[in-house]
């Protein structure tokens, strides 16, 4: 009897066992508890070093659950005479709202000068309530490491015309334990401009101090010969202390520079002509720019009953430095009486234009003057008849 009913209890118990597993597999399972609720990450967890450096690290943390959080950071574990702060934004914090998407910080560790070489960790805690992770990170101290220094600019080409001043960021980066000064320069061909200056300043510098384990910012100004061609120039600088060779190249593109001038051959903005005469005068187009026209129209502006031809007036090119003569013809009004007028020719092409005035003096005609010579004889002839016939009564 008693075994019959500890068989009874002991099929209930099993009963009640499989019913809980069963009922337990068949729950949906939440992934963000399978998931870490709150991760750290960062992408070089282990970094070589020197005594005295200040490492700089980009931290990303990540809320895996749906509902955002106030993350505190602190520091679960610091080598003694180390010292470290955590910057966000551009200010030290030491919380961070993290809703669903993945935050980034930054993590600065002093390293102390007399700091032995070793490998040292330092662990960096993220918490919210009860759900927490921590990050690592190892420090290798080493006296040998190459610390060398650098100068990079943050866009190292421009492109622009031959008339525009290039001005290019560049950061200096001093990573010795003691300040450094660097002299600056640049090795460009004659005719070019190179000038530096300090990031907030006008002033043209010849050489910086820069702090230990610090970056400082320069301005260089390039500024192209006046008659440089289109094409592309590299700019070598060097910032050079007196344990520093640091050396980068910068790139400029010239697109070229469009400009004309309408002039004559002599220079000379003047003619003559008589009323009514078609007059030739040479006009010169002159390429002054640094890239090749293309398609330049000639047209103009002249008083009323004029007219102005020209021998062609669509030049297909001219070349950087070159220049072109085309005749124009002139043709005053048959009516002009004498004096100055003024005659525009204009140059254009789709980029750039230019025109030049002409004076140009209307004489009195050739016939004009013999019939007012004739007119005179008769005059005098007839005052002479008249005092020969009538003088002596």
């Amino acid at each position: 009897m008693i075994k019959r009913t500890f068989n009874k209890k002991l099929k209930l118990a099993l009963l009640l066992v499989l019913t809980f597993i069963f009922t337990f597999s068949m729950m949906p399972v939440n992934k963000a508890s399978a998931a870490k609720a709150l991760s750290l990450f960062t992408t070089y967890p282990s970094i070589a070093t020197r005594p005295g450096e200040n490492v700089e690290t980009g931290i990303s943390i990540t809320n895996n659950t749906d509902t955002d959080m106030l993350v505190n950071l602190r520091f679960a574990s610091l080598p003694e005479g180390w010292s470290a702060y955590i910057e966000g934004g551009g200010k030290i914090i030491d919380k961070i709202y993290v809703g669903k998407n993945t935050q980034t910080f930054s993590l600065t560790v002093k390293i102390p000068n007399d700091v032995q070489q070793g490998r040292y960790t330092v662990t960096l805690e993220a918490s919210s309530g009860n759900i927490s992770d921590r990050l690592n990170l190892e420090y290798f101290i080493k006296d040998d490491i190459d610390n060398e220094g650098q100068l990079r600019a943050t866009y190292t080409e421009l492109k622009g015309s031959s008339d525009t001043t290039f001005e290019f960021e560049v950061k200096l980066t001093n990573n010795k334990n003691e300040a450094q000064t660097y002299s600056l320069g640049a090795d460009v061909q004659r005719g070019w401009q190179v000038k530096f200056s300090a990031q907030y300043d006008t002033k043209q510098i010849a050489s910086i101090s820069v702090e230990p384990n610090s970056t400082s910012t320069l301005k260089v100004s390039v500024v192209p010969p006046a008659n440089v061609q289109a094409g592309e120039y590299i700019i070598p600088i060097a910032a050079v202390s007196a344990v520093d060779n640091l050396a980068t190249e910068l790139k400029v593109i010239i697109t070229g520079s469009y400009a004309m001038e309408v002039t004559t051959p002599t220079g000379r903005l003047n003619a003559e002509t008589t009323a009514g005469k078609k007059t030739p005068i040479d006009i010169q187009i002159q390429n002054t720019g640094s890239t090749e026209l293309r398609g330049i129209k000639l047209t103009s502006w002249k008083p009323n009953g004029w007219d102005v031809e020209f021998e062609k007036d669509t030049i297909d090119s001219i070349a950087p430095g070159e220049s072109t003569t085309v005749k124009a013809y002139i043709t005053s009004d048959e009516k002009a009486i004498a004096g100055d007028y003024v005659v525009s020719i204009y140059a254009e092409t789709p980029e750039v234009k230019d025109s030049a005035e002409f004076r140009v003096m209307v004489k009195t005609s050739t016939i004009w003057g013999l019939v007012g010579v004739g007119v005179i004889a008769l005059l005098a002839a007839g005052l002479y008849w008249i005092f020969k016939t009538y003088g002596r009564r």
